[in-house]
C-alpha cells in the first residue's frame, strides 16, 4: 500500500473530481432542457442544486474524514460518485417521464435534485477526504486544503470549456456522462481491485457495461430523425413526419425543426400553395405578404432564422436578405435540410452585437429571435431598440414574431415588448395569426412612421398596458414576465411528443 502515500495520486483524483463536478452540472442542465428549456429558472435551479449538493458533501466528507479511519473510504466514495454519474442519462429519462408534465418550477427542482444531487453530493465529500489523507500535522492543513481546492477548481475550469465548446456539441449527453463516470471511477476501481475488493469493482464494471450497451440501443419509429445535436444553446432536432391517409403512410413528409422540443420551423412538402395550403407557419406568409408590397431593392435583415422559412420565401420573391443567427448549427441545418437559398448572406453572431456593430441600413428588420420558448432579454430592451434605430432606414419597418398570448398574466411579456416599442417612440400595431392563442403567433409591426392599416390588426384599445413593463438593460426581467407563457408552450410541447407511440420512441436527448 506504499503507493497510496504518493500525493500525486490524490492531486490527480482532485483534478478529475473538479472536472467531473462541472461536467455533471452542464450535462444535467442539458438533460433537463428537452422538458424544461434552458431558461433562467432552469439554470438557477441547476446552480443551486449543484452548490447545495457540494455543500452537503463537504460537510459530511469532513465528518467522515475524522470518524472513519478506513484508508479506502475515499475510493468507495469516488466509485459511488462515478456510478451515479454513469446512471445520469437513465435516471434523468425516468424522472422526466414521471414528473415532467407537472407544475414547471416544482418539476424543475425535483428533477434537478433526483438527477444532480446524488453524484454531486458524493463528489463534494472527496476534497475533505483527500485533505485528511494527505495532511500529516495541523501545520500542513491550510496549505493542503488550498492546494486541493485549487487543483479541483482548475479541473472544473478546463472541463467547463471542454464540455461547453466541444464534448457536448460533438458527442451529445449520454456517452459523455458515461465516460465522465468511468474517468472518475477508474483509479479507485484499480486500487480497490488490487486490494481484492471484488464485489464492489464487479458491480461498477457491470454498471458501466450495461450503460454502454443501453446507450447503443436504437428504437425504430415512423418518424425519421434527420439531425440531432446538443449544445450550450440548446438541443436541435430535425424530424420528418410521414403523411398519412386513413392510417396508411403516403409519399411526402412534413419536416420540422425543434429547439429544446419547441417547434421553430415547419415545411410541408405536400402543401399546395395555389389551394391556400401552407408549407410554412402562417406568420411567414403574413410577413412576406407585407414585404411583397415594398420595392424589390429593399434591404432586409432577419435576426434569427430557424429553418430559414422567411428568408427562403423572400429570396424566392426577389428580395436580398441578410441573416444574423447566433447558433451555427441552425445555419447549417437551414442550408442542408430546409433548402435555404445560397444567396442569403448568413452571419453567425448575437443579434444585439450585430445591431451594435452593423454599418448597413435596412428597410425591413425582422426579429425572429427565440431561445426555445423564450425571447432573449437583451434584444428587446429600450436600449436595444435605440441601437436598432441607427440601422433602420428613414421609412423602415420592424417586425417581431412572438408567441400568441397578449391578454392576462400569460401575455404580460408580449404587452411589455409592445410598451417598450411605444416608449421608444415607435408606432406599433399587432396582428394575431389565429384566434386560438395556443396556435397563434403575434406579429408586431413597428415603425417611426405611420403604419398602413390592416383589417387583422388588434385594436389598441383592447390591449391593456397598465401592468406592462418598459424593458431595460438594467432589469433583465423578460424571462420572468414570460414564465407563464413559456410554461404553457413547454406543457404543450411535452404533450405533443407524448401524443403517440412513434413520438415517444424519439430520443429525449442524444
Amino acid at each position: 500500500m506504499h503507493f497510496l502515500k504518493d500525493k500525486k495520486i490524490y492531486f490527480l483524483l482532485s483534478f478529475i473530481e473538479g472536472a467531473s463536478v462541472m461536467a455533471t452540472e452542464l450535462l444535467g442542465a442539458k438533460m433537463l432542457a428537452p422538458y424544461f428549456g434552458s431558461s433562467l429558472y432552469v439554470w438557477a435551479t441547476v446552480l443551486a442544486i449543484t452548490l447545495g449538493g457540494l455543500a452537503v458533501g463537504y460537510f459530511f466528507g469532513g465528518v467522515l474524514s475524522y470518524k472513519n479511519k478506513n484508508p479506502f473510504t475515499l475510493f468507495y466514495v469516488l466509485l459511488l460518485a462515478a456510478g451515479f454519474t454513469v446512471l445520469m442519462p437513465y435516471t434523468s429519462k425516468i424522472v422526466l417521464w414521471a414528473i415532467g408534465m407537472h407544475s414547471l418550477i416544482p418539476s424543475v427542482i425535483v428533477s434537478s435534485i433526483c438527477i444532480l444531487f446524488p453524484p454531486v453530493f458524493m463528489m463534494g465529500m472527496v476534497s475533505p477526504l483527500i485533505i485528511r489523507t494527505i495532511t500529516k500535522d495541523i501545520d500542513e492543513s491550510g496549505r493542503a486544503a488550498g492546494a486541493i481546492y485549487a487543483i479541483s477548481t482548475v479541473g472544473g475550469i478546463i472541463a467547463t470549456f471542454a464540455f461547453g465548446f466541444y464534448v457536448i456539441p460533438t458527442f451529445g449527453l449520454t456517452y459523455p456522462s458515461i465516460f465522465t463516470g468511468i474517468a472518475l471511477g477508474f483509479i479507485p476501481f484499480l486500487i480497490l481491485l488490487r486490494q481484492k475488493q471484488i464485489a464492489k469493482t464487479l458491480v461498477f464494471s457491470l454498471l458501466c457495461a450495461w450503460a454502454l450497451s443501453a446507450a447503443s440501443f436504437k428504437f425504430s419509429s415512423n418518424i425519421k430523425v434527420l439531425y440531432n445535436a446538443e449544445g450550450l444553446l440548446g438541443q436541435i432536432m430535425v424530424l420528418d413526419y410521414p403523411h398519412y391517409d386513413k392510417n396508411a403512410v403516403i409519399d411526402g413528409h412534413s419536416r420540422w425543426l425543434f429547439v429544446n422540443r419547441i417547434s421553430q420551423t415547419m415545411y410541408d412538402s405536400l402543401a399546395d400553395e395555389s389551394k391556400k395550403e401552407e408549407k410554412y407557419f402562417t406568420y411567414v406568409y403574413r410577413i412576406s405578404d407585407y414585404i411583397d408590397s415594398l420595392p424589390k431593392d429593399s434591404k432586409i435583415l432577419l435576426l434569427g432564422m430557424g429553418g430559414g422559412s422567411v428568408a427562403h420565401r423572400l429570396t424566392e420573391r426577389g428580395f436580398s436578405v441578410d441573416v444574423c443567427e447566433l447558433d451555427k448549427r441552425i445555419s447549417d441545418v437551414a442550408k442542408k435540410y430546409f433548402y435555404i437559398n445560397d444567396n442569403v448572406k448568413i452571419t453567425v453572431d448575437d443579434a444585439r452585437h450585430y445591431i451594435k456593430t452593423c454599418t448597413k441600413k435596412y428597410d425591413v428588420i425582422v426579429f425572429d429571435t427565440f431561445k426555445g420558448e423564450d425571447p432573449p432579454n437583451h434584444v428587446f430592451t429600450q436600449e436595444s431598440l435605440e441601437e436598432t434605430k441607427k440601422i433602420l432606414s428613414e421609412k423602415g419597418i420592424i417586425f417581431v414574431n412572438s408567441m400568441g398570448y397578449i391578454d392576462g398574466k400569460i401575455g404580460k411579456s408580449m404587452r411589455s415588448i409592445y410598451k417598450t416599442f411605444l416608449a421608444d417612440n415607435f408606432n406599433v400595431e399587432v396582428l394575431s395569426t389565429n384566434p386560438d392563442p395556443d396556435q397563434s403567433n403575434l406579429l408586431f409591426y413597428a415603425s417611426l412612421n405611420k403604419i398602413k392599416p390592416h383589417p387583422d390588426f388588434i385594436a389598441q384599445k383592447k390591449i391593456d398596458l397598465n401592468d406592462a413593463v418598459v424593458l431595460k438593460d438594467e432589469f433583465p426581467v423578460l424571462d420572468i414576465l414570460n414564465a407563464e407563457a413559456a410554461k404553457r408552450w413547454r406543457v404543450m410541447a411535452i404533450a405533443f411528443f407524448n401524443s403517440d407511440p412513434n413520438q415517444q420512441l424519439l430520443p429525449v436527448f442524444r
